[in-house]
Order: C-alpha cells, then sequence, then structure tokens
C-alpha cells in the first residue's frame, strides 16, 4: 500500500478548529490535499475564508466557519451546521486552545 493510499481521506469530513494560519493552517491544507472536505474554523470568519479559499484554489474542498471554541453555545452551533450541510463529521482535529481560567484574571480588581 503506498503511502498516498494510507492516507487518502476521499470523502471524509473533517473539522480543524485554529485552522486561520499556523499549524491548524497547515493541517487544513494537509487534510484537504489527502482528499477531505475540510471545514477551516477560528474565531474570526475572515482568516478561515482566506485559507478556505487557498485550498479550493489548488483544488481542494473547503468550507469556512467560524467558531469561538470558549463559547459553548458557538460550539454547539457550529456543530448543529455541520450536520445540516454534512451530515456527518469524520475526522475532528482540536487545534485550537482556550484558557478558562484566563477570565477570572480578567475580573480580578486589583
Amino acid at each position: 500500500m503506498s503511502k498516498t493510499q494510507l492516507f487518502d481521506l476521499d470523502g471524509k469530513i473533517a473539522f480543524v478548529s485554529g485552522a486561520s494560519r499556523g499549524i491548524g493552517e497547515a493541517i487544513a491544507k494537509l487534510l484537504a490535499q489527502q482528499g477531505a472536505h475540510v471545514i477551516v474554523s477560528s474565531r474570526k470568519i475572515e482568516g478561515c475564508q482566506a485559507v478556505a479559499d487557498a485550498i479550493t484554489a489548488e483544488g481542494g474542498k473547503a468550507t469556512a466557519i467560524a467558531c469561538h471554541i470558549g463559547e459553548m453555545e458557538q460550539i454547539t452551533n457550529v456543530f448543529a451546521q455541520i450536520k445540516e450541510q454534512f451530515g456527518r463529521l469524520d475526522i475532528l482535529v482540536n487545534n485550537a486552545a482556550t484558557n478558562p481560567q484566563f477570565c477570572n484574571v480578567l475580573d480580578t480588581d486589583l
């Protein structure tokens, strides 16, 4: 079995959080190169759309959906969109990070 066959993701639906730049962008592009339809997600739609456009310009399939993973309502909404549009999710790459304690720092009176 060749490397290409081993990593054939044709027809798979992949979600990558934190995909507007850096490691997340690279992961999204590699998944698309292997045939997956990639949902490019991050907090700001502009960055997501730029990566999705780059993927489609190279012949891949991508959809941009903004989602802040620190907001449960946004997470619920994005996965409802995925279920409605694609019917399933095959690959989840939880690349984005959030620190739930950060809000406590912001709310502290000095």
